[in-house]
């Protein structure tokens, strides 16, 4: 797999996730559905979700996943 569509594919992965769990979370406590009971999960999970970096190398493009808990990026 090439390692672009891998980035995108556990961004997606830990988005959904992230958006589902706080949705969830909030149905729980919420009673009838509001326009903020989807969009307050919809920005949790893009606080939360790695962002997809991409540095320009000499020979090919270095894909990873950069969080705003560490400055570290995670190569695929």
């Amino acid at each position: 797999m090439h390692p672009r569509f891998k980035m995108l594919g556990i961004h997606v992965i830990i988005f959904l996730g992230a958006f589902l769990i706080a949705k969830y979370i909030i149905m729980q406590f919420v009673i009838d559905p509001t326009f903020w009971t989807t969009i307050i999960p919809i920005v949790f999970a893009w606080l939360i979700a790695p962002r997809p970096h991409a540095v320009q190398m000499q020979s090919s493009k270095e894909y990873g996943l950069k969080s705003i808990f560490s400055k570290k990026v995670f190569k695929m």
